[in-house]
């Protein structure tokens, strides 16, 4: 993370109470079937600021969580980015504080057996 500040809080949902709660976050068929759950939040109050004013939480964030997602992978676990779901009813039914944002949250678990393959551009579309 930027100067090390390490700007980030994991809260791993597991009980059935608190996965009923994240599902409301983000009602999909899918997205239900995950035993468990890591919200990864922003500590506005602890991330760097460069000189001009850009805040580094948000690129702190995500390279943990992708840390995360490897590590998790590399243990034979699936995980999944899930950023469209609604921060504020998140924020709101966990009762984080003010400082605090909800970034991401990740579905952990072992992979369906019948997965869709995404389509990824090809290498010559991300190099220029």
């Amino acid at each position: 993370s930027a100067v090390n500040k390490q700007p980030w809080r994991f809260h791993i949902v597991s009980s059935e109470e608190e996965k009923a709660k994240i599902q409301e976050c983000y009602n999909r068929d899918w997205f239900k079937t995950a035993p468990m759950y890591v919200i990864a939040s922003i500590l506005h109050d602890e991330e760097w600021v460069r000189a001009d004013g850009k805040h580094h939480g948000d690129i702190d964030i995500a390279i943990a969580v992708e840390h995360l997602c490897l590590a998790a992978t590399e243990q034979g676990l699936a995980t999944c980015w899930v950023c469209n779901f609604d921060a504020t009813m998140c924020k709101e039914l966990f009762v984080l504080p003010e400082n605090e944002e909800p970034a991401v949250i990740v579905p952990l678990g072992y992979a369906a057996d019948e997965m869709k393959q995404k389509s990824r551009k090809t290498i010559n579309q991300i190099i220029g």
